[in-house]
């Protein structure tokens, strides 16, 4: 019988700086609730961002992040204005990945695909395929 080694908490040291892409959308909130649990369990620090070409539904998306997180833990909220004709989101995200050294993406995928049979949006996908770092798609 082999003896229990105390933990590790390699976990903690990989998901340090968490970058959650948000949209107001269902499955970018269960990305969120995925978020906190990290950063309850493993001290991991989170950063919203929300990338809009008018923002206009920004205030309520605040709102619904802070009723979903509740307090469990700190995070910073970023809205990032960008041209859909000159960026798209996906675009956006792995720009600010490649800016600042996050470890990991954690980010819903919305289905929204227009083959029916794949299961992740285009923007999940597209980080999922480019970020050079762990990328978790939600569903």
């Amino acid at each position: 019988m082999s003896e229990k080694l105390p933990p590790t908490y390699t976990v903690s040291f990989l998901l340090r700086k968490i970058l959650i892409p948000v949209d107001g959308s269902e499955n970018s909130m269960r990305a969120v609730d995925v978020g906190v649990d990290f950063a309850m369990r493993y001290g991991s620090r989170l950063y919203l961002v929300y990338v809009c070409q008018e923002c206009k539904s920004t205030q309520a998306i605040r709102e619904n992040l802070e009723k979903r997180i509740s307090g469990r833990t700190d995070y910073e909220f970023k809205e990032i204005k960008t041209n859909y004709k000159e960026s798209s989101v996906a675009n956006e995200i792995l720009k600010i990945i490649t800016e600042e050294s996050f470890d990991a993406v954690i980010m819903g995928a919305r289905g929204t695909s227009i083959n029916s049979d794949v299961n992740i949006g285009s923007t999940a996908t597209s980080v999922a395929l480019n970020a050079p770092i762990t990328v978790i798609v939600v569903r």
